[in-house]
C-alpha cells in the first residue's frame, strides 16, 4: 500500500506507481582554437514520479475527504513517499494531483486519479 508521509491516502482502491529516470544537466562550452567542447557536469536535478489509480468510497462525501486529503498534502513542502512494494522515495513534492474523470457510481463511489511528484536528489 502506498503512504505519503506514512498517512494511509491510497489504501481505497489499487494504485501504481512509476518512478522515471533522474534528471542530470550539464555545461557546454565551446573555445576558440579547441576542437570539441568542455562538458561540466552540474550533477542531478530531480526526478518525476507517476503515481496512477483509483480511489472508492461508500458514499460521495468519504470519496470527496480521500481527495481533500490528498489535496492538502500539495502544499509545495517536501515528502516521503513508499510504494506498494516498501520503497522509500524521500524528498518527493507532489507537482500535480487531478481527478482523472467523474465521480462514479457502482458498487459505492470511485474516481479514477493521477498524481505527479518530483522527487529532489
Amino acid at each position: 500500500m502506498t503512504t505519503l508521509d506514512g498517512q494511509d491516502l491510497f489504501s481505497s482502491g489499487p494504485s501504481t506507481l512509476a518512478a522515471g529516470p533522474w534528471e542530470r544537466q550539464f555545461e557546454r562550452r565551446g573555445f576558440p582554437g579547441l576542437d570539441g567542447q568542455l562538458v561540466l557536469d552540474m550533477g542531478l536535478r530531480s526526478r518525476r514520479l507517476e503515481q496512477a489509480g483509483r480511489l472508492q468510497a461508500d458514499t460521495p462525501a468519504e470519496l470527496y475527504q480521500q481527495v481533500s486529503a490528498i489535496q492538502a498534502m500539495a502544499d509545495g513542502a517536501i515528502h516521503s513517499l513508499c510504494d506498494n512494494n516498501g520503497q522509500q522515495y524521500p524528498k518527493v513534492y507532489i507537482e500535480q494531483f487531478e481527478l482523472a474523470g467523474p465521480v462514479r457510481r457502482g458498487r459505492g463511489f470511485w474516481a479514477d486519479y493521477r498524481i505527479v511528484y518530483r522527487q529532489m536528489p
